[in-house]
């Protein structure tokens, strides 16, 4: 049953039906002016997955502001039956065109296909595929307007990018003869659907018709997604090659070989427009843009966006035919169906325009701004209020006791660095220098500087100037530590001894780099109290080993004194070699001098030692 008004909107005629619903050409009881009012069917009001797809199309067309995109105007819901408005073009479809014998010339093509890619660049920018486009969802207007001579329409199966939701996987959704093979595979599409769609619609404009028609809808669709399309300059003479080219382009098979944008297909066409008139069409028919007829197309020419959702399984497997008064849902197209109706919504009724749209959206965004000066002006305040505070309290000088358990924690943490203390240790000694614990934090700020120096000798040394002496006696020394740790215990014994004794250990004497020679020997005590322990066990371990040598030797002699002949020789000189081992190894070792002495003493080289069992010398 026809209604007679749709909130705002008295219906003055029908201008298409389908199994969805029906487009009705209305008038504005405010403004009088003509339009075109899409609505759901009543009886299907409770089908919630057709209220979400016709809702889904009221979205996206929200989205498309631009001349060559049909604009919504308004949408609402009259007794719980959703509709929406459109702008009522005055002209035809390129496919009623087509239909009537016309032909466009290559240059007409081009044309027309500049103003249609500038619309799907518009959509592809705001994350919209069309998935739909072919000749009877392009109007071509009686007079050009804004620019424009054509409109795309039918927004009905247009689907967001990465929306997951608007159609199951492996649905086939769109119109056979115009549809991208991996549209036709049920996969999932991009932009580049579009292109090809694109290309088929440039292709029957030049010769007529589309490379795949005719037959059943399976059959088509497997050619789209199989078949390779003739190339349009053999059956259409004077197309430019380029023209030609392009068009195949649009048709690859793989969406990888198509070109990658809407963008790029317009630079391609812009540069193809500007080709001279040489290949212009013998005899080619020019279509009258003026035709003395305002239509609303019917049957699959219909010429305004139809739902997101198909008819019924019997129309939705039928060939793209034109017939007088053939459904304008009629389009080749599978829709799983719903598991369950949802329940009847409640009859209500509710209006919105895109200028009331737009208007709230304004508002809100001059409330937001509002309310987001009047947070930040309080954000503000509050932070210079809690500055002020923190100041004031940073401000305040710390009490001894607090820096000095803050100094104390940190030096008691053997997984902290001492240097997290030396800002706390600075204040402690500055406004309390006479505090009972000031000593005690004298001794943290020293073992601090003798730490930054031991960091500083493990560094390499500058090239670029020479060393003062105690750094180079203390690093030569320290080399010692891997070879012998007596050895190194030694060096740094006399380091310290010849510098104390020059009377180098003032505060006074620095070195080049700031570091006093007292500083200097502190850390020269601190490696000889570490490496201490390490020096006497290596003298032990030195003198066992040797004694061990000797006794070896003088059983070597006796079992000598015992054998004649060449037993007697061998036996000598492993005695011999054990003796001379003995003083190659420990001869540079201070602490092995007398246990050396002995052997050279068995030896023969010197006079024998007044002690039968010489010992090494104690470490001081």
């Amino acid at each position: 049953m026809q209604p007679t008004q749709l909130g705002p909107y008295k219906i003055r005629s029908r201008l298409g039906r389908g199994g969805m619903g029906a487009v009705y050409e209305a008038e504005d009881t405010g403004s009088g002016r003509l339009v075109a009012v899409k609505t759901l069917a009543a009886h299907l009001g409770d089908d919630a997955g057709l209220r979400r797809r016709f809702a889904a199309e009221i979205e996206t067309l929200k989205a498309l502001r631009h001349p060559g995109i049909v604009q919504l105007l308004a949408f609402g819901e009259e007794d719980g039956v959703p509709y929406f408005a459109m702008e009522l073009v005055t002209g035809k479809s390129l496919e009623q065109v087509l239909r009537s014998g016309r032909l466009f010339t290559w240059r007409e093509t081009v044309g027309l296909a500049l103003e249609i890619v500038r619309a799907l660049k518009s959509a592809h920018d705001h994350g919209v595929v069309h998935r739909d486009l072919k000749p009877a969802n392009l109007l071509l207007l009686d007079a050009p307007t804004d620019g424009t001579t054509v409109r795309l329409a039918d927004f009905g199966i247009a689907r967001l990018f990465g929306d997951a939701g608007q159609t199951l996987a492996g649905t086939v959704v769109g119109t056979a003869e115009f549809m991208a093979p991996e549209q036709a595979a049920g996969k999932a599409v991009d932009q580049r659907a579009d292109l090809y769609a694109l290309g088929l619609v440039m292709f029957a404009m030049l010769a007529g018709r589309p490379p795949f028609h005719g037959g059943d809808v399976t059959r088509v669709l497997e050619r789209q997604r199989r078949e390779a399309p003739p190339r349009v300059a053999t059956m259409v003479p004077g197309v430019p090659p380029e023209l030609d080219q392009l068009i195949d382009r649009l048709l690859a098979k793989d969406p990888a070989q198509r070109p990658a944008n809407a963008l790029a297909v317009g630079r391609l066409l812009a540069a193809i427009d500007a080709l001279p008139d040489t290949h212009a069409q013998a005899g080619a028919v020019v279509i009258d843009h003026c035709a003395a007829t305002r239509a609303m197309p019917d049957a699959e020419t219909a010429a305004l966006p139809t739902a997101a959702n198909g008819p019924a399984a019997d129309d939705a497997t039928r060939p793209h035919t034109a017939g007088p008064r053939a459904s304008a849902f009629a389009h080749a197209r599978t829709v799983p169906a719903e598991t369950a109706p949802a329940a009847a919504p409640a009859a209500r009724n509710r209006f919105t325009t895109i200028e009331d749209l737009h208007r709230a959206t304004r508002q809100r965004a001059a409330a937001d701004r509002r309310r987001q000066r009047i947070w930040q002006t309080a954000a503000v305040a509050a932070t210079a209020a809690v500055i002020l505070g923190v100041g004031s309290f940073v401000l305040r000088p710390r009490t001894a006791d607090t820096l000095y358990t803050r100094i104390a924690a940190i030096a008691a943490d053997e997984a902290s660095d001492l240097r997290d203390a030396r800002s706390l240790i600075a204040e402690f000694l500055q406004r309390y220098p006479a505090d009972g614990r000031a000593g005690e934090v004298r001794e943290l700020d020293h073992r601090l500087d003798v730490d930054m120096l031991e960091r500083k000798a493990r560094r390499r040394p500058r090239t670029d100037r020479p060393l003062p002496p105690i750094e180079r006696d203390y690093r030569a020394a320290m080399a010692r530590e891997a070879e012998s740790p007596a050895a190194c215990v030694a060096a740094l014994e006399a380091l310290r001894a010849v510098t104390t004794a020059d009377g180098g250990t003032g505060e006074a004497a620095r070195d080049d780099a700031g570091a006093s020679t007292a500083l200097w020997l502190a850390l020269v005590s601190r490696q000889i109290d570490r490496l201490a322990p390490l020096a006497a066990r290596e003298r032990e371990e030195d003198a066992t080993r040797a004694r061990a040598v000797l006794a070896e030797a003088a059983a070597l002699a006796t079992a000598a004194g015992a054998a004649a002949g060449a037993e007697r020789a061998a036996l000598a000189d492993r005695r011999r070699t054990l003796l001379q081992s003995l003083v190659a190894l420990n001869a540079a070792r201070p602490h092995m001098a007398p246990l050396v002495a002995e052997a050279r003493r068995l030896l023969g080289e010197q006079p024998a030692n007044p002690d039968p069992h010489p010992r090494p010398e104690p470490h001081p």
